[in-house]
């Protein structure tokens, strides 16, 4: 009687692979989003794929799907070099050689994902969305309030195109370069020479806004025997759009000195309009 053998070992990964793996984290790694466990279910189908040609016995790939279930939380888009290093990770604990056993196991896996998290998530958050999306909306917003609706469109495609490309780069790169990548990185220095640089563009962008869509002036005046002198004229010769400036500066301040509450300051800025309209200074 012939008897089947079963072959138990890992297959090789290709380039579809791991093209496959990103694909699947890029579209779900925010919809699986729980209290309980955040991004580990996205991360998990993301890798399953990969764990199903590296663990042949049941055994294993159930232990491996089970330690990227644990909960997982960081920004999607910068993250993806994390999925690459696990997966450069699996691929050699997969390959249970004395050495790979030695320098990979389930507590170096898990401690690399949960002590890259925190940083990627800052570095992620700061550029995609504390950068960049202010950028684009300050180009964008006065083409669309002129009219333009492509306008209006631009700045969800181009953040979208540049998420894609730049997740789909950084997934290849961590599993080709592995757990070094992620330190290269870091102690390169490029990424704070990116955020200088993009925060400087930003807050001129912000500047821009500030100056053209920031509306306030005062119709104060003071009558003496000769005429009647506007406050706001004598204003705009000393520095012209100065009380714009000083309602930038003070919520500026509000931020800085009590932190990012922004429906306090929509209400303070509502309430102090109010107040001043009412008794003639706005």
């Amino acid at each position: 009687m012939n008897q089947k053998v079963v072959n138990l070992e890992p297959e090789k990964l290709t380039k579809g692979d791991i093209t496959k793996s990103w694909i699947r984290w890029f579209a779900y790694s925010e919809v699986s989003n729980s209290y309980e466990r955040l991004q580990a279910l996205a991360f998990c189908g993301a890798m399953s794929g990969i764990l199903e040609k590296l663990y042949k016995n049941k055994e294993d790939l159930a232990l491996a799907l089970q330690r990227h279930l644990t909960m997982y939380n960081t920004q999607c888009n910068w993250g993806s070099v994390i999925n690459g290093i696990a997966i450069a990770l699996e691929e050699k604990a997969a390959s249970h050689t004395e050495e790979d056993d030695e320098e990979v196991n389930e507590e170096v896996i898990t401690g690399i994902k949960t002590g890259l998290m925190g940083p990627i998530a800052g570095i992620g958050d700061t550029i995609d969305y504390g950068t960049l999306r202010p950028i684009l909306m300050g180009i964008f917003i006065p083409f669309a309030l002129a009219g333009s609706a492509i306008a209006a469109l631009l700045p969800l495609i181009i953040q979208t195109v540049f998420t894609g490309v730049m997740g789909y780069t950084l997934y290849h790169k961590g599993y080709t370069v592995g757990k070094k990548s992620i330190i290269d990185i870091l102690q390169s220095g490029q990424i704070q020479q990116v955020i200088t640089g993009a925060g400087v563009v930003g807050m001129f962008m912000m500047g821009a806004l500030s100056a053209s869509y920031v509306k306030l002036t005062t119709p104060m005046t003071i009558t003496t025997s000769v005429k009647v002198l506007e406050i706001q004229s004598v204003i705009d010769t000393i520095a012209p759009k100065l009380l714009p400036l000083v309602a930038v500066l003070g919520v500026y301040l509000y931020l800085i000195k009590v932190g990012p509450n922004y429906v306090k300051i929509v209400g303070f800025l509502i309430l102090i309009s109010l107040a001043g309209s009412a008794i003639g200074i706005f």
